[in-house]
């Protein structure tokens, strides 16, 4: 008879061969020296000679991949393509690992179709987490949203990663002080073939699937697959529909053990109705009346000279194309290098709506007179319009990571690595006039205003550039038998950004530099294989947000600064301990203690420039973070599978917050977006051809004001899904029929903190200087959801 952990890893191979999954690299940790790779074999990992990426022969997972088993000295977490498939089929990858240890996740939509969302790691947001997949950055490096719905759709994705509270040295990031998501990307199948599915649901959703597998070519050992997806969803309240389409493809091409390389490639096309944040007392009114909320939203219909927030105005546009080329060699039997070329291009433009007048247009400080030829005026003496302000943006990213692993001796291993990227942005916030139907000639910033001189008008106009360095070295070495691994390593960040600002104004050029140490160590022992204690500490750094840091930004109408450049300003900085402990056996088990301190803590917040809705940073000084998280996972009994994670988190501001020549006195309150208690229950289901998940998920409040004296309701929601595998007919296998429900019961709440000030109440600061009240605002989440997804393999 087989043990649990064997049984459980037996199921996880059945699994993965019926959902047509390659067996992929899963992350291991940079202090498993090759011994301890062979020894982690016995439990179902064999090493390909990466420090912390090996090969999958037989993944321990367990709750219908919700807990993989981890060895790892540090917390993580991953869920795996099992699971991936039973969630709803247009899901977003953040509503999927939504419920792993130690995130809090909230969005405005029910489809993975909106960048109304705020994702949190132990109280810090995503733009204070690293994201990769396949070896590059998959951060937007203007604002650090992570944007991961372009990425690669959900049937291509093998396995998704969470590192609470740090980040793999090896790994090109650079804002990971909270910690990393990496998401893999399945191998093309060693057969010809392919995927295909359709799915319905809520709000008139519909989205179309179909992949290609090339399966081995000829004798050349080349594989690939190449897939499309569209995707398309009504606004849960008020007007608009969203929608994208997204094209993925991979290469692989292997030598035998002796190398491999892979080549990854997506575009995605984003068109987003935003949905508009909402204040407390508005939704708890709205809420009252049951109204469907659509009075909070932007506005249906447009009437000249009086709708000042149509909805059309306000659509989100993002174009993605990103490439990797992952490569890695067994040079000797003990020397291994690993390079990863990439590029990326992103145009995105978030817009709004602003009214203007002719006597008062401004372009930067200088005072213009526009062309209003053809321009739609909304008064009889013809001086005043409404407009499209536009954020356009256009970025390129190219970088490298080079590193080499080096066994010293079948105990000891040393890596060795280098990071270079370089990034460059033109911006251009002009403007669009509207018509009487509310209607613009404009694509991507295109037909913007001008002034009668020929020159755009703009509140903001620059390019910047930066080239970043990064050096990193990491020596591992096992004792007792390979039972205790101590590893120890440094990171060295050097960054240099220029810019020129092109909206006339006292700033021009800008530059700035900096470099950053990052030391780390981690001491693991197995007193025997069911059990693991660690430890580690390590250090981050997060590189302040370009576009809300460095460049001067005006108002249109005014011709005054509504963002100050702030060339000195220093990156965010952390230094984190953690003390963990896991156990599988008759139950699987992991606990972590953590501590976190941080320096120059940048709160990202959302702001209105010119009508348009951008995100910006706020600076807050320090911040200490404490907590424990915990999760536990059963084996499967009579098909179920029970899943259990918490934590408890107590997050505090270190410094007073700086008003003007004041401040508020914010030491020792608790941190926003920082929720005491968090909990996750997960019930999963398989017998036969049958599948079900029941989620349940609860967050308590958290603060929206530095002096907590305002906060977002505690929440609690239900999700289900379940589905059906078909036998298999001629061609034609792995056909499921699956229906998901998102927040089952219904319930209205709020989802996340979209914008975060520093006092809800007007009081006096620390200097009795009388400081004003200003007022938060929050997304509402989407109510009850339903998808149904009919798919195949053939």
């Amino acid at each position: 008879m087989l043990n649990p952990l064997s049984r459980a890893m037996a199921e996880d191979e059945v699994a993965q061969k019926m959902h047509g999954k390659s067996k992929v690299a899963q992350p291991v940790s940079a202090a498993e020296t090759p011994k301890q790779q062979s020894s982690s074999a016995a439990s179902g990992v064999a090493a390909p000679g990466d420090a912390e990426a090996v090969e999958v022969r037989a993944v321990a997972r367990f709750a219908g991949g919700r807990f993989k088993r981890q060895v790892a000295p540090e917390s993580r977490s991953s869920v795996s393509a099992e699971y991936i498939s039973q969630q709803a089929a247009a899901a977003s990858p953040l509503q999927v690992i939504q419920n792993i240890p130690g995130v809090n996740y909230g969005t405005s939509d029910t489809f993975g179709l909106s960048n109304r969302q705020n994702f949190n790691i132990r109280g810090l947001n995503q733009t204070e987490i690293g994201w990769t997949i396949e070896g590059m950055p998959g951060i937007d490096m203007v604002y650090y949203q992570p944007y991961i719905e372009t990425w690669a759709d959900n049937e291509n994705v093998s396995d998704i990663t969470v590192l609470q509270g740090t980040s793999r040295i090896y790994d090109p990031v650079a804002t990971a002080t909270g910690g990393e998501v990496i998401e893999t990307i399945r191998d093309p199948s060693d057969k010809m073939g392919g995927h295909v599915g359709y799915a319905a649901g809520s709000y008139r959703a519909q989205r179309g699937f179909i992949r290609l597998d090339s399966g081995y070519i000829g004798n050349t050992g080349i594989k690939m697959f190449g897939s499309y997806s569209y995707v398309g969803s009504d606004n849960f309240s008020g007007s608009g529909r969203s929608h994208r389409t997204h094209i993925d493809y991979k290469a692989v091409k292997g030598w035998g053990d002796k190398a491999r390389s892979s080549l990854f490639f997506s575009f995605d096309d984003w068109y987003i109705a935003r949905s508009k944040p909402v204040t407390l007392s508005g939704w708890e009114k709205a809420n009252d009346l049951g109204d469907g909320f659509s009075a909070l939203n932007y506005s249906s219909t447009y009437t000249p000279g009086t709708t000042t927030d149509y909805w059309k105005p306000n659509i989100y546009k993002y174009q993605d194309a990103m490439a990797s080329f992952q490569n890695w060699w067994q040079v000797t039997n003990n020397l291994r290098l690993h390079l990863t070329p990439y590029m990326r291009w992103e145009k995105s433009d978030a817009a709004g709506q602003t009214s203007l007048s002719t006597n008062s247009i401004y372009n930067g400080t200088e005072k213009v007179t526009a062309d209003t030829n053809g321009v739609y005026f909304t008064d009889a003496a013809k001086t005043k319009f409404s407009a499209m302000t536009n954020t356009l943006q256009n970025i390129y990213t190219t970088g490298v990571n080079l590193y080499a692993d080096y066994d010293i001796t079948r105990n000891n291993r040393l890596t060795v690595g280098y990071w270079y990227e370089h990034w460059n942005i033109s911006t251009l916030g002009g403007l669009a006039p509207m018509d009487q139907n509310g209607e613009t000639e404009n694509d991507f910033g295109k037909y913007v205003l001008r002034t009668v001189d020929g020159d755009v008008i703009a509140g903001s106009h620059y390019q910047q550039s930066y080239n970043l360095h990064s050096l990193y070295v990491t020596d591992s070495q096992d004792f007792l038998d390979h039972r205790l691994k101590v590893a120890a390593g440094f990171k060295e960040m050097l960054f240099n950004l220029s810019g020129t600002n092109q909206a006339p104004g006292p700033q021009y050029h800008y530059d700035t530099s900096f470099s950053r140490p990052m030391p780390r160590m981690s001491v693991s022992y197995m007193p025997n294989r069911e059990m693991q204690v660690y430890f580690n500490a390590t250090t981050n750094t997060r590189v302040p947000m370009p576009a809300n840091t460095y460049p001067n930004l005006y108002s249109i109408s005014t011709g005054k600064l509504s963002q100050v450049g702030n060339e000195a300003q220093q990156p965010e900085y952390a230094i984190s301990e953690e003390l963990g402990f896991r156990y599988h056996g008759l139950v699987n088990f992991s606990l972590a203690l953590f501590n976190m301190n941080i320096t120059n803590h940048q709160v990202s917040t959302l702001v209105s420039v010119n009508g348009a809705q951008v995100s910006q940073a706020i600076s807050m000084g320090g911040e200490t973070a404490r907590g424990v998280t915990a999760e536990i996972a059963g084996n499967r009994y009579l098909g179920l599978a029970p899943y259990v994670n918490g934590q408890f988190l107590h997050a505090t501001m270190d410094n007073n917050f700086r008003v003007g020549n004041d401040a508020l006195p914010t030491a020792g309150k608790i941190a926003v977006q920082s929720p005491k208690f968090m909990a996750n229950i997960g019930l999963n289901y398989q017998k036969g051809p049958f599948y079900a998940n029941l989620s349940f998920k609860w967050v308590d409040s958290q603060y929206s004001t530095f002096m907590n004296n305002q906060s977002m309701p505690a929440y609690k929601t239900v999700d289900l899904g379940f589905g059906y595998h078909f036998p298999s007919y001629g061609p034609l296998h792995n056909s499921t029929l699956s229906l998901n429900f998102t927040n089952l019961t219904n319930v209205r709440y709020l989802s996340s903190v979209a914008t975060v000030v520093g006092t809800a109440t007007a009081m006096k600061g620390v200097n009795g200087t009388a400081i004003a009240a200003s007022t938060p605002a929050y997304y509402m989440a989407a109510p009850l959801g339903v998808m149904m997804n009919v798919s195949s393999d053939f």
